[in-house]
């Protein structure tokens, strides 16, 4: 038996975080939970978005463990708990499944079989990286569901880890570039096609890019340049 704490505030966005799950019913289709001492990481994903959010802990009773829990029993049982008045929800995690408890509020989520994707390389791959605004084509429909994970009302605003070296940031400085400045070619080539990262205090999201080609389609827009006959040009 392993049991822990985690705030009550955090109900609301731990209820948001299936979103990013597969539609299927294997370990993609629930929530990946890894305890350790010092924190627990909430995860979901469906190889598309990544959504991973993480609570200190004071203190665990019982020892760390990965495990799945069932996303829709997950969020009903986060409902029922974050209702109570206690300020704490307490999550115990047994052989078959997982009961949180807030007062006398109490909800029981079964543990699903199988074994959750590894995706510590998604957030260690990031180190000594600079942030630039995200150049690749990203999914409306993906940063829809990012979006709603996050609970933020203003647009979530993407970034993408790039070489340092590059000085990619340059793109966003003060127009005008300094005497034998250059952006190189593969460089950027990386940047285009590179994830999209989101990320406060507890919360991150990734979002992988749309994958485009050079050969693709040119575009001719000009049938939409529709002039106005001189006469109404003239009357207009």
């Amino acid at each position: 038996m392993t049991q822990f704490t985690i705030p009550r505030i955090t109900a609301d966005r731990l209820a948001r975080l299936p979103l990013a799950c597969a539609d299927e019913s294997g370990p993609l289709g629930h929530i990946g939970v890894r305890i350790t001492p010092t924190a627990v990481r909430f995860a979901t994903t469906n190889g598309r978005i990544l959504a991973s959010l993480v609570v200190p802990l004071d203190a665990i009773t019982g020892d760390p463990i990965d495990t799945i829990l069932d996303a829709d029993q997950f969020i009903a049982a986060l409902k029922a708990t974050a209702k109570a008045s206690g300020g704490r929800i307490q999550i115990e995690i047994g052989p078959t499944e997982a009961r949180l408890t807030n007062g006398t509020a109490s909800a029981i989520v079964r543990r699903v079989d199988g074994a959750f994707p590894r995706f510590e390389h998604c957030w260690t791959r990031t180190a000594n990286r600079r942030w630039v605004p995200t150049m690749s084509s990203l999914d409306p429909v993906l940063l829809a569901t990012a979006q709603k994970i996050s609970g933020h009302k203003n647009p979530l605003l993407f970034s993408s880890p790039v070489d340092p070296a590059a000085a990619l940031d340059r793109l966003w400085a003060v127009p005008g570039a300094a005497a034998g400045e250059n952006i190189d070619l593969v460089q950027a080539r990386q940047a285009v096609i590179a994830p999209g990262y989101w990320s406060d205090h507890e919360l991150a999201i990734l979002v992988m890019p749309i994958t485009r080609t050079a050969d693709q389609r040119q575009l001719d827009v000009a049938m939409h340049a529709l002039a106005l006959p001189e006469p109404a040009a003239a009357a207009a």
